[in-house]
C-alpha cells in the first residue's frame, strides 16, 4: 500500500517539479542570451538597431510580470466638468462622424483641428434630434477625439474647437496621431517657422 501511494505521488509531483525547473532554466537562458547580445552590441562599432535593443530590454524588464495590452496614450479634457471620468460620456450612441483638417502654413494645430471637426459635421443635418434624444438638443452629448501630432499638441485651443459645435455637451480626448507633412516651402508672411503642414484627424460620437 505504501509503495502504491509513493508511486502515485511520484506520478503527480515529478512532472510538476520538472516543468518548474524547465521554466526557470528557460528564463535564465533568455536573460543570459539577452545580456550577451546587448554586451556584444555595445562592443561592436555597428551595434544592433535601437528597436531590437529596446525589445530585449523590455523582455528583461517584464520577464517575471504578466503584461497587459498597452492603453492608448491620451489625455482628456471635458468642456463641462464630468462628475465621474470613468463613466462613459455618451451612454447611448446614435452615430459617429469622422473628418480631417490641415493647416498648410503657420503650424497652427487649432486651425487644423477646427477644420477637422467642421469636415466631420458640416455635411450633415439631424432634424430628428428632439425625437431621438430625451431632452432634445440641450441633452445632446458629443465625444470628440482629436488625433494631433505630439509636437504641436501644446498649442491647441480647445475653446476655439468647441465653438465649431452649435449644441451639445462636448468632451474632448486628445491623442497622438494625425500627421506632419512637408509643404515644400516656408513662407514668413504666413507665420511659418518651418515647412510643416499639420494634419489632424477627428471622430465625433453623437449620443446622450
Amino acid at each position: 500500500m505504501f509503495k502504491a501511494h509513493l508511486s502515485l505521488l511520484t506520478l503527480i509531483f515529478v512532472p510538476t517539479i520538472f516543468s518548474i525547473a524547465v521554466q526557470a532554466f528557460q528564463q535564465q537562458l533568455s536573460a543570459t542570451v539577452s545580456n550577451n547580445i546587448l554586451a556584444f552590441a555595445g562592443k561592436r562599432s555597428h551595434s544592433l538597431p535601437e528597436k531590437y535593443i529596446a525589445i530585449i530590454q523590455r523582455n528583461q524588464q517584464y520577464k517575471y510580470q504578466q503584461t497587459l495590452l498597452p492603453k492608448m496614450t491620451s489625455k482628456s479634457a471635458a468642456s463641462s466638468g464630468a462628475s465621474n471620468e470613468n463613466l462613459p460620456h455618451c451612454k447611448h450612441v446614435l452615430f459617429v462622424e469622422c473628418g480631417f483638417g490641415n493647416d498648410s502654413h503657420g503650424q497652427n494645430p487649432t486651425k487644423a483641428a477646427v477644420r477637422a471637426c467642421r469636415n466631420a459635421i458640416e455635411f450633415n443635418s439631424i432634424p430628428s434630434i428632439n425625437n431621438l434624444v430625451p431632452g432634445g438638443y440641450e441633452k445632446l452629448k458629443l465625444d470628440v477625439i482629436l488625433a494631433i501630432p505630439p509636437k504641436y499638441q501644446q498649442g491647441l485651443d480647445l475653446d476655439a474647437v468647441k465653438s465649431v459645435f452649435p449644441y451639445g455637451e462636448t468632451k474632448f480626448t486628445i491623442q497622438d496621431g494625425g500627421m506632419i507633412a512637408p509643404s515644400g516651402i516656408a513662407i514668413d508672411s504666413l507665420g511659418d517657422k518651418n515647412d510643416d503642414m499639420i494634419i489632424v484627424c477627428c471622430a465625433v460620437t453623437v449620443g446622450y
